[in-house]
């Protein structure tokens, strides 16, 4: 674990380092569903579909663009949900939680369910 978090710390340092303007604020996004939205890149780093397996967001950090939809889909056989600060989706082991950005900003969310699995948005 201490390992996947060193490596977290550093895609999003690498991100941060690297990404464009945005206004720098951080917080709380708007929920929504449906759209696919973002820029839909082949690297993970900037795509809009995260899978949820047994304690782990894949990938656990992710660039967007403002207005994207960025979907969860459960895949594991543990229950999971997506947490942040202005609320979390349901407790799921199957189906699907979207939620759009519509601001920039650094957005971290977790599973409540299970110390230490977190993930990063960051919306340009």
């Amino acid at each position: 674990m201490r390992a996947h978090r060193l490596l977290l710390t550093g895609v999003i340092t690498f991100i941060l380092a690297c990404g464009g303007g945005g206004d720098g604020t951080t917080g709380p996004g708007t929920g929504g569903t449906g759209g696919t939205g973002g820029t839909g890149g082949t690297g993970g780093s900037t795509s809009n579909q995260i899978t949820v397996r047994d304690n782990s967001f894949s990938p656990s950090a992710t660039t967007v663009q403002r207005g994207t939809t960025v979907t969860w889909t459960f895949s594991g056989s543990s229950t999971h949900n997506v947490s942040f600060p202005d609320g979390a989706s349901e407790n799921l082991v199957s189906g699907t939680y979207a939620k759009t950005f519509p601001n920039a900003g650094t957005f971290n969310y977790n599973c409540t369910l299970h110390a230490g699995m977190s993930g990063t948005v960051i919306v340009q």
